[in-house]
């Protein structure tokens, strides 16, 4: 079981000078974000440099009352949603299931760093980040019931919290000692100076331009029988009993620490395997831990003196002691913030020459839409608009699809999919960012209405990955772009409102350098703007306009109008139901039409531009005159 961390409200309360106190609550997402930054006046930064010097001296009193930089900083209470009564007592409104540990004393930024880091290999860390004093780092740790639940109200919460909070610090304390960090460094609930209630633990304001936050996280369970629970692996560890009844073997522990000590680990959560970096090598770079490479890190532990086996290998690098990491959200996040205003979607959109003059409008709806999926915005829908590149042979069109990832996600573009494996197409949809239909005019127009029309607007895929027992839902990933050679390339008579045909009239100007940074900095802001990353009803009509003159003409429709013609006048002409137009046209085409699906035929005519059609009791009919 997962929780999404992103949306949830936690509570900040400032005090003034006058000791009016003012609440607010945020989104916990939002406030790891204002994290990065210091105060408009630059009171985190003020106050760390008061107290670095004051430790200088050997003066260690932080109390707020001493500094006064402290008491403008607004206090955080992640766990609960709470209200200001008129005494200016707190009063629950809701309990966020959210423990807060401060670990210190802490000698140096590296130090901090290093208990960040060993903090992110647990699953049930949602954050960890340096103090306000700069000497601490706080973790804020998810914790429920095993049924999911949480105390309602502030006694219950409270009893929640004295049962809870031994476990977490038990935990994150042994933690540290696998580690082998200072003795000296400890784990403690992170209760404010003036607080008593371990519900009410929290921290002022800080300043952490590089502070771990996981999204998504796990729980950790709290039971009666105190025992801790991580959800992702379900391995129970019975702790405060004094007896660990298996403990951590010698052998286990010492092929963390090697593991640690030579090689940097991440599980790639986007393709859903663990990657390595030798510390010795990290000019190579990250690769995927592949079989053979498993058994060389049970060779090198075993040629060390570690007496480990190929399972203890395996079961440590599928544990949550590797931390995660999503190279999307990575990528796109530093990118915040950084937008400098000028329009390079647009730009882009004007390398590509075409007499359509809704082209940079339309490029940058389907460009924000294709950032917004990999961000996973919006679960219920997914992106469902697809540019397709129209011209002969040699306009650089492959090209410019390839030129849209930057070479930090160059893994994610795809333009070999093939449609026919449907298993295969779906595991891309949640792996891959871009996938190029390339050659889009030979894909058959049964796919074409059927598979490709299905798949182009999910927001998830079901898949079964290798070797895995179970099916699951993953989010999907990637957007669709289209190019093809010829101009009779759409073939739902129904309209084709996902698809956005574009003829161009000379070759894309590829040799112009893209400044991706800037390019998805901008989508970014538009996106946190509000800009909508869809197309509305009037938009979509004039694509499905625009689309019309890229229409495949099926010989049904070529035989209508070799048959009859289309009125302006319904004095002129005559009604006919769809079955009588049909055997008129079967009658004069012959052997030139096979037998034929009589609804496809109605699909035709009642897409068929100008033709007036009216309901009677033998079904719809449509005006025409029979030549």
């Amino acid at each position: 079981m997962k929780n999404n961390m992103n949306a949830m409200k936690i509570t900040t309360i400032k005090t003034s000078r006058s000791n009016r106190q003012t609440r607010k609550l945020v989104a916990l997402g939002e406030l790891m974000e204002a994290m990065k930054h210091d105060t408009k006046n630059g009171d985190i930064g003020i106050m760390r440099n008061t107290l670095q010097r004051n430790w200088l001296q050997g003066e260690n009193d932080v109390s707020p009352t001493k500094y006064e930089e402290i008491l403008r900083l607004p206090t955080v209470y992640p766990a609960a949603q709470l209200n200001l009564d008129k005494d200016g007592n707190k009063v629950l409104n809701r309990f966020n299931g959210l423990l807060t540990l401060t670990v210190e004393p802490l000698r140096d930024v590296e130090e901090a760093e290093m208990v960040k880091e060993l903090a992110a290999m647990l699953p049930t860390t949602v954050a960890a980040f340096r103090g306000s004093s700069g000497r601490t780092v706080k973790i804020i740790v998810a914790a429920t019931r095993p049924d999911g639940s949480l105390p309602k109200d502030e006694e219950a919460a409270e009893a929640f919290c004295r049962q809870a909070y031994p476990l977490a610090t038990h935990v994150y304390q042994g933690l540290l000692n696998l580690a082998r960090t200072s003795e000296k460094i400890s784990v403690q609930p992170a209760l404010c100076h003036e607080e008593s209630l371990l519900l009410w633990a929290g921290f002022r304001m800080t300043l952490d331009e590089n502070p771990f936050y996981r999204r998504e996280t796990a729980s950790l369970l709290v039971t009666d029988n105190n025992y801790i629970v991580a959800t992702d692996e379900h391995v129970e560890q019975q702790t405060q009993t004094g007896e660990n009844k298996k403990g951590v073997g010698h052998e286990t522990q010492e092929l963390v620490e090697y593991m640690h000590r030579h090689y940097s680990l991440r599980q790639n959560t986007v393709m859903g395997y663990t990657e390595y970096r030798s510390k010795q090598k990290w000019h190579v770079g990250w690769r995927p831990v592949d079989e053979r490479t498993q058994k060389g890190f049970t060779m090198e532990a075993r040629l060390a003196g570690i007496n480990v086996w190929d399972l203890d290998v395996s079961r440590f690098l599928k544990s949550n002691f590797i931390k995660t990491y999503n190279p999307i959200e990575e990528y796109l996040w530093n990118l915040r913030d950084k937008w400098d205003g000028r329009d390079h979607i647009g730009n882009l959109a004007r390398t590509v020459p075409t007499d359509n003059e809704n082209w940079p409008r339309w490029f940058q709806t389907w460009f924000l839409g294709m950032v917004a999926q990999w961000l996973g915005k919006n679960p219920r829908y997914g992106n469902s608009i697809t540019p397709l590149l129209i011209s002969r042979q040699g306009y650089n069109k492959s090209t410019f699809c390839r030129s849209l990832i930057p070479k930090e996600l160059q893994w994610g573009y795809n333009d070999n999919l093939v449609l026919s494996e449907k298993k295969s197409v779906l595991q891309a949809m949640s792996q891959f960012l871009l996938i190029n239909l390339d050659e889009f005019n030979q894909i058959s127009p049964k796919v074409q209405q059927g598979f490709l029309k299905n798949i182009i607007q999910l927001a998830s895929v079901k898949v079964k990955r290798p070797y895995a027992k179970h099916v699951e839902d993953l989010p999907r990933l990637a957007s669709f772009i289209a190019t093809s050679n010829m101009t009779d390339v759409l073939s739902d008579p129904s309209g084709n409102r996902r698809f956005i045909g574009i003829e161009l009239t000379a070759p894309i100007d590829v040799h112009q350098r893209i400044n991706h940074t800037q390019l998805y900095a901008q989508a970014m802001a538009l996106l946190e703007q509000g800009v909508p990353y869809w197309l509305d009803d009037e938009q979509t009509q004039r694509v499905m306009a625009s689309n019309r003159q890229f229409q495949l003409r099926l010989p049904e429709e070529l035989y209508f109008h070799e048959c009859f013609s289309i009125p302006s006048d319904k004095e002129e002409g005559q009604f006919m139901t769809p079955t009588a137009i049909f055997a008129e046209v079967k009658r004069r085409a012959g052997s030139a039409i096979p037998r034929g699906d009589l609804r496809a035929f109605g699909r035709i005519l009642a897409n068929m531009e100008g033709l007036v059609r009216r309901r009677t009791r033998r079904g719809t009919e449509y005006l025409v005159t029979p030549k």
